[in-house]
This record gives C-alpha cells, sequence and structure tokens, in this order.
C-alpha cells in the first residue's frame, strides 16, 4: 500500500478545505446553479472576487500535488492509470472557467443591445419631435 507523505497528507487537506469554502461561496453567488431558489448564506457579492481567486490557488495547488505524485510515480502510464480523476478535476477549472466567461460576454452582448435600441428609440424621437415643431 502507498504511503503518503506528511506533505502530501497536509496538502490533501488543505485542497479539500479549500474546495469546501469555494462551494459555499458559489452556493452563495450562484445559487440558481444548482436548482436553488435563493441563496443559503447572504454572502456580499463585494467579496466574489476574493473567491475567484481562491478557484485559481485551488488549481495552482492542484497542478503542484499533480507534481508530486507524478515525480513519486515517474511513469507515466502508471501516473494516468492511478491518478486520472486528479488530471479530469485539474483540466475541469479552466474548462467551466470558460463557461463563466462566455455568461459574462452574453450578459455584456444583451446589455449592448440593449444600449444600442435604447439610442434608436431616442434618436427617433429626436427626429420625430423635429418633424413636430
Amino acid at each position: 500500500m502507498e504511503q503518503r507523505s506528511t506533505l502530501g497528507k497536509s496538502l490533501d487537506f488543505l485542497l479539500l478545505g479549500m474546495v469546501i469554502v469555494y462551494f459555499i461561496g458559489f452556493l452563495s453567488f450562484h445559487p440558481q446553479s444548482v436548482f436553488l431558489a435563493e441563496s443559503l448564506l447572504d454572502i456580499s457579492h463585494e467579496y466574489e472576487i476574493y473567491f475567484e481567486i481562491l478557484l485559481w490557488a485551488i488549481f495552482g495547488l492542484l497542478a503542484l500535488d499533480l507534481y508530486f505524485k507524478y515525480r513519486k510515480l515517474a511513469s507515466w502510464k502508471l501516473f494516468l492509470k492511478k491518478h486520472w480523476h486528479d488530471i479530469v478535476m485539474l483540466a475541469l477549472i479552466p474548462f467551466l472557467a470558460g463557461f463563466k466567461i462566455a455568461k459574462i460576454s452574453v450578459n455584456l452582448v444583451k446589455t449592448l443591445k440593449a444600449s444600442k435600441a435604447g439610442f434608436k428609440i431616442l434618436y427617433k424621437a429626436k427626429k420625430a419631435s423635429k418633424h413636430l415643431k
């Protein structure tokens, strides 16, 4: 049976704690993502940036953890066979962050379209008021 070093165990517990904290923040900021009507905790949206930073800190520590696991095994085949779930989890973080960026982009496009429609209405109203004079 494989013996984990104290550093490896500490890193695992640190990552577990960070993921729990991130998940609590995620549920607070995006309850609709897990089909909740309202947030379980009332965390101010001012703190959302800290949870984004936490996510990328988790990404970095997962990468470091995988590096240590690979160094211990020193075989790609064995590494992929034993730690495929860690690799998938590491790959999912930037992949899912891309969806968040896409969501922000969609909201920005909607805002720009609404602004454009508003400007068109103002322009037509101004033009119509000139014809009435």
